[in-house]
């Protein structure tokens, strides 16, 4: 731990120093043609977890090192055409942990690969538009705030699909549409290159979201995602494990209440179709309403409702528990990664404040219940965290989420952060019911 902080603290002074090997893609961006860039970035996280099995019966403290490097090069050799390639290198070191580290570990592989033909034209009336073009190639799909679809950066390895999009604006912008299909790129081994398009990961997307930007106060957006399995098998706990095909409709509007100091998001999606022998019948919603106070530090409070249907009887002929799809979802659930948008209740009590400009504070507290009991937990990565057990409660338990965000200089950012998680009835009525622990410390220099 000693010489892991030590390293840290040797990568923040060498790059706040402006040394010639930090400044390296600064320097290389000035020898280059203004149509060609170069971004590089590293990244490292220490995690320590205790008692994520909620069992301290067990000896499970787990420390490890997770280590990233981007380096991405943009070609522009015209107004309308990019050419986009993204690096990769994830790797774990230090670690206590058994068995597969393909969750963290993933060598030298093509992040990112896509061309982008966007053309401007004079205005097609009725309708408005202002360009249309495509983005053909292996890339992020990030939408809305990615409790659906999202790039996952949080992960050492991050998210992408080989996929085709189409882009349309109106109006300058006002309104994008955007159409998109493809495969999720499918992580094999650190060793084994993902290739491009070859549909190993059996895990098809397709849909459109539309984003709408009334002013700078208001943005509403629409979208329909239909995800397909083609024969692989998801599970899906109470229900079983079946070939997915199903649909998710939904909408999302975001703004700040006129003349207030309020801000508000609200999100809601219905999802039908197949999952094995079963009809899909689930849905979400999110509603979030904050307060920032016009005042030194700009100390903003929020409240956060999160609700995912689960199945409350796992013999009739439907499947209610909603599918959380693509999403980055440690973001909302509790930081600890224990939930996610599936059969959930979750209260989020959260306040940030600005001491400066380049310090963030944040504190989250969170009140997590099954939407069902007769369902199960599910964690972060969609997977069962505690499986169900008769006559159990729907507490899973509280989480307190503490996190410092600090700005080191140009180059170099610091986020350190706790969480501990209170053990709740559902935990003690379906096993065992420790109390749990994490504590991290990311680096991220970019040039």
């Amino acid at each position: 731990m000693k010489r892991i902080l030590s390293f840290i603290v040797a990568l923040i002074t060498m790059a706040c120093a402006g040394t010639p090997a930090v400044q390296a893609g600064s320097i290389i961006n000035e020898y280059l043609p203004e149509w060609a860039e170069i971004d590089v970035q590293l990244r490292h996280r220490y995690e320590w977890k205790s008692d994520f099995d909620f069992n301290k019966a067990v000896e499970d403290d787990k420390g490890f090192s997770l280590w990233r490097v981007r380096v991405s090069t943009l070609l522009k050799p015209t107004d309308d055409i990019r050419f986009f390639y993204q690096f990769q290198d994830s790797r774990i070191t230090n670690d206590s942990i058994g068995g597969s580290k393909a969750a963290f570990e993933d060598w030298m592989e093509t992040r990112q690969l896509w061309l982008q033909y966007i053309p401007t034209f004079t205005s097609i009336e009725p309708i408005d538009l202002t360009s249309a073009g495509f983005r053909f190639g292996r890339q992020e799909l990030s939408y809305g705030a990615q409790r659906l679809l999202g790039g996952f950066n949080w992960s050492n390895i991050a998210q992408t699909f080989d996929a085709g999009k189409i882009i349309l604006e109106f109006a300058d912008g006002q309104f994008k549409l955007d159409f998109f299909a493809g495969d999720k790129t499918p992580n094999k081994s650190p060793r084994e290159s993902d290739d491009l398009f070859d549909g190993s990961s059996n895990d098809d997307l397709a849909g459109y979201y539309g984003v709408y930007r009334h002013s700078d106060h208001l943005t509403v957006e629409q979208y329909m995602l239909h995800r397909n399995t083609e024969g692989k098998t998801v599970s899906f706990g109470q229900t079983g494990d079946g070939e997915v095909e199903d649909y998710t409709i939904g909408g999302r509007i975001k703004g700040i209440i006129p003349d207030t100091a309020f801000d508000f998001e609200i999100e809601a999606a219905k999802q039908f179709g197949n999952s094995g022998a079963l009809d899909v019948d689930a849905q979400m919603a999110v509603f979030i309403l904050g307060y920032t106070f016009d005042i030194p530090w700009k100390p903003r409070i929020a409240f956060e409702f999160d609700y995912a249907s689960g199945d409350g009887n796992a013999s009739d002929s439907e499947r209610e528990t909603f599918q959380n799809l693509y999403p980055t979802n440690h973001l909302f659930y509790g930081y600890m990664d224990f939930a996610s948008l599936q059969n959930i209740n979750n209260y989020r009590f959260q306040i940030t404040a600005k001491p400066c400009p380049k310090l963030k504070l944040q504190a989250d507290y969170h009140l997590i219940y099954l939407d069902t009991p007769d369902d199960n937990l599910y964690s972060a990565g969609r997977a069962i965290k505690r499986a169900t057990a008769a006559g159990a409660s729907s507490s899973v338990g509280q989480e307190i989420d503490l996190l410092v965000k600090y700005k080191v200089c140009d180059y170099a950012n610091l986020m350190v952060g706790y969480s501990h998680f209170f053990a709740g009835d559902y935990l003690e009525d379906t096993g065992t019911a420790e109390d749990a622990d994490f504590f991290y410390v990311q680096t991220v220099l970019s040039f």
